[in-house]
């Protein structure tokens, strides 16, 4: 099990720096967030049971990367970028890079980056609700599945929209909604959000004065960026990170402690781990 892990981890880091390369040759930035955030900053490197990467983009160099793979057939080398709206992985409406060579056994058992877009953030409270809510209905539109993980009464109001929405009104719902969500410029925002990170929006919310200067920190003795105030930004998302990475990564880690290799070599998104990035 533990062989497998690293060799995942291994590849990981190939692809992390093949992405790194790419995105200075053509102008866009890219960071660590998440738990390869807390990684960098506890374990210079993967915490160790962690099986993937998640990195982050502000929307303007993620529009333009997304962009730029398009023009070169969504291929890295070895590596496959698999679009937002293409949804080649079905799990959240981000950009994903995944490993090519183990592609037949499907994306839940190769080495995979979770590429999250940021968006800047109204301060009216009323606005805020109103981009939550459209990122909500932008991922049914784009999933067409019931929300999981928000509580019942989000669960059965995404039930009740799915149910009464025409096929061919989700394609014109995601048009709408991705404008309305992604409105508010980086540039011009004090308040940022990752609007389908895996810790929720109220969570996700954080000034943006948390990430930037971004600053650079090891990681399985490579060099990457990390959010600047890198404290006060894990802090936000996990709470107490240094006692067992918070209640969050605690969760992760009894999980894996009590169950077989398939939790990270499978790749079997559990709920109870939070896995699924669903809203």
């Amino acid at each position: 099990m533990e062989d497998g892990l690293e060799e995942l981890q291994q590849r990981l880091v190939e692809m992390l720096l093949a992405f790194q390369e790419f995105t200075q040759e053509n102008g866009v930035t890219f960071f660590l967030v998440g738990g390869s955030a807390l990684g960098a900053v506890r374990h210079q490197g993967f915490i160790p049971w962690d099986d993937d990467v998640d990195v982050a983009m502000m929307r303007e160099d993620f529009e333009k990367m997304e962009h730029l793979m398009k023009m070169q057939g969504n291929r890295l080398g070895q590596f496959v970028y698999s679009p937002v709206e293409k949804h080649i992985i079905p799990d959240a409406p981000i950009g994903y890079l995944y490993d090519l060579l183990h592609a037949d056994a499907g994306y839940e058992n190769t080495a995979k980056i979770d590429i999250h877009p940021i968006d800047g953030v109204p301060k009216s409270r009323l606005l805020r609700k109103v981009q939550k809510w459209t990122s909500l209905i932008y991922y049914l539109s784009e999933y067409r599945l019931p929300v999981k993980n928000k509580g019942t009464v989000v669960r059965n109001i995404s039930k009740v929209i799915l149910k009464i929405t025409p096929d061919c009104m989700f394609r014109f719902y995601m048009k709408i909604c991705k404008k309305i969500m992604t409105s508010w410029s980086t540039f011009d925002s004090e308040y940022i959000c990752s609007l389908f990170g895996v810790a929720g929006y109220e969570r996700e919310v954080m000034p943006k004065k948390y990430l930037f200067p971004l600053q650079k920190a090891m990681f399985e003795m490579e060099v990457f960026l990390i959010p600047g105030s890198q404290d006060a930004y894990l802090k936000r998302l996990y709470g107490d990170y240094h006692k067992n990475g918070g209640s969050k990564w605690q969760s992760y880690r009894n999980h894996y402690e009590q169950n077989d290799a398939s939790v990270f070599t499978g790749r079997t998104g559990c709920d109870e781990c939070g896995r699924k990035r669903s809203l």
